[in-house]
């Protein structure tokens, strides 16, 4: 049964998710997810009203990493070897999938939302508080700052260092869940050099991957820091 993807096309999360199909060869069907996931009926189905989200075979799923974690178990043929069965080998991939999409995001996301247009944060961010507004540049500085710090030290000279992929020798759901936002994080810092050596090895050497990541990549191209 095919895959129906709801999605914000420019978005790096909803990339992730592309990754993962596109990646895998599932056969699925986009939807573009703009305006609509404050309807009732998308909430109905989606209780968190986010995209990305995926519905299959009854089953309705959001959170990039859930979409991940559920597509490499409804697909094994297809998607398993992104998500391995070993039990400490699933906890690193977990491990990095999971601080990539928290840590490492909201920080992106402080630091470059505003100059997409995406707007600062929800109700109590610096930005989005009458009064507050003036605030904004250093705490995107801030942010830019920690980002490219844990950049260097966790990634670049810490999972990187010794593989090419995040998690060994072969990409993993982990990758897919990092890779994309590294997008957005280009329009905050210039990325460390292994890292944008990384971001290279998976567009030249994981099929799909280029393709699946062509909507976001394509939105900051003309905003990257340099």
């Amino acid at each position: 049964m095919s895959v129906t993807f709801h999605a914000l096309p420019v978005s790096a999360n909803s990339a992730c998710t592309r990754c993962v199909l596109k990646c895998a060869g599932i056969d699925h069907v986009e939807e573009n997810a703009y305006g609509k996931t404050r309807s009732p009926e998308y909430v109905a189905k989606f209780v968190t009203n986010l995209a990305p989200a995926i519905e299959h075979d009854g089953a309705c799923v959001s959170e990039t990493n859930a979409i991940a974690r559920y597509l490499c178990a409804a697909f094994p043929e297809q998607a398993g070897k992104f998500y391995p069965g070993d039990a400490k080998a699933r906890a690193k991939v977990d491990m990095i999938a999971d601080y990539a999409g928290a840590s490492v995001y909201n920080l992106i996301a402080t630091a470059m939302y505003p100059d997409v247009g995406f707007g600062f944060g929800g109700p109590g961010a610096v930005g989005a508080v009458e009064g507050t507004e003036a605030f904004v540049p250093a705490a995107k500085a801030a942010a830019a700052a920690q980002l490219l710090e844990l950049l260097e030290t966790k990634f670049a000279n810490g999972w990187l260092k010794d593989s090419p992929f995040l998690a060994g020798d072969a990409p993993t759901i982990a990758d897919f869940r990092f890779g994309p936002v590294l997008l957005f994080a280009r329009v905050a810092v210039k990325l460390p050099e292994r890292v944008e050596a990384y971001v290279a090895r998976l567009e030249r050497d994981v099929p799909g991957y280029a393709e699946a990541t062509e909507p976001a990549r394509a939105f900051v191209a003309d905003k990257i820091k340099k």
